[in-house]
C-alpha cells in the first residue's frame, strides 16, 4: 500500500522540487531524495525553490521529522540521508536555514558518515521504478523551465 501511495503522490508532487524532496524524506526514500537534489542542481535555482528549501529545513526541525533526525544518529545505516541533507545544504545560500542545517549535520559528524558506504537501504520503491520516477521528475522540471523561458520571452516582447 505504501509504495502505491508514494508512486501516486510522486507523479503529482514532482511539479514542485521541494515537495518531491519532502515526500522522499517522509517515505524514507533517502537515496532517491539525494538523486532528486542532485538533479535539481542541473536546473536554475529560482527564488521559489530556494524559499521552499529554506522552509523544508525549518520543517525538518519540527516534531513531524523527529524520527528522521534520530536516524542521523546512525550514520552507518543512513548514508543516503546524510547525502540528501548535505545536498540541500550545498544548494542553500548562506542563511539562517543554512546555518541551522549545517549545525545539525555537524552534530553527528556528517563528514565521517559520508565517507562510509552502506549496503542497507530504506527505499520504499524498487530501483527501476525510482529511475523512471527520476526521469519523470527531470521531464517535468524541464517543461517548467521551458515554460518559464517562454513566459519571460513574451514579457520582454510585450514590454
Amino acid at each position: 500500500m505504501g509504495k502505491q501511495v508514494f508512486s501516486t503522490l510522486y507523479n503529482t508532487w514532482c511539479h514542485d522540487p521541494v515537495s518531491t524532496i519532502a515526500l522522499c524524506m517522509i517515505a524514507h526514500s533517502y537515496q532517491h531524495a539525494s538523486d532528486v537534489i542532485h538533479a535539481l542542481g542541473d536546473f536554475e535555482m529560482t527564488e521559489m525553490t530556494l524559499s521552499g528549501l529554506d522552509k523544508l529545513v525549518q520543517l525538518l526541525e519540527s516534531p513531524v521529522f523527529s524520527s528522521l533526525r534520530l536516524e542521523l544518529v546512525q550514520p552507518d545505516t543512513n548514508p543516503d540521508l546524510f547525502r540528501s541533507l548535505a545536498g540541500i545544504l550545498m544548494l542553500l545560500p548562506q542563511s539562517e536555514a543554512f546555518t541551522l542545517l549545517r549545525n545539525r549535520l555537524e552534530c553527528v559528524g556528517v563528514v565521517r558518515a559520508a565517507e562510509r558506504t552502506s549496503k542497507q537501504t530504506h527505499e520504499t520503491v524498487d530501483i527501476k521504478t525510482l529511475k523512471d520516477m527520476l526521469q519523470h521528475f527531470n521531464t517535468i522540471q524541464t517543461q517548467h523551465a521551458l515554460k518559464t523561458v517562454k513566459i519571460g520571452d513574451s514579457k520582454i516582447a510585450n514590454a
